[in-house]
């Protein structure tokens, strides 16, 4: 089973604001506190749900430095079959 990872609540609003990606998700991306970056990210009610070439969240909500909404599509629900 996949673990989730909350988005710290100030981004996960802001996020919420924007029109969604797809129905029920958000594509963001996620900088960490570290510099590192990760261009697309799926959320949905507040958790990530999954980073593009990554099995698991790679990374803790107390990472996180910033979350925009970018819209970079991809068919992720094909990548974890």
């Amino acid at each position: 089973m996949k673990r989730l990872t909350q988005i710290p609540h100030e981004f996960s609003t802001r996020v919420q604001r924007h029109k969604e990606t797809g129905m029920g998700y958000h594509v963001v991306s996620v900088t960490l506190k570290s510099g590192k970056h990760f261009d697309q990210v799926v959320t949905s009610q507040g958790c990530v749900i999954q980073v593009r070439g990554h099995r698991e969240v790679p990374f803790t909500p107390e990472e996180v430095a910033s979350v925009d909404v970018n819209h970079k599509q991809w068919n992720f629900r094909e990548a974890t079959r």
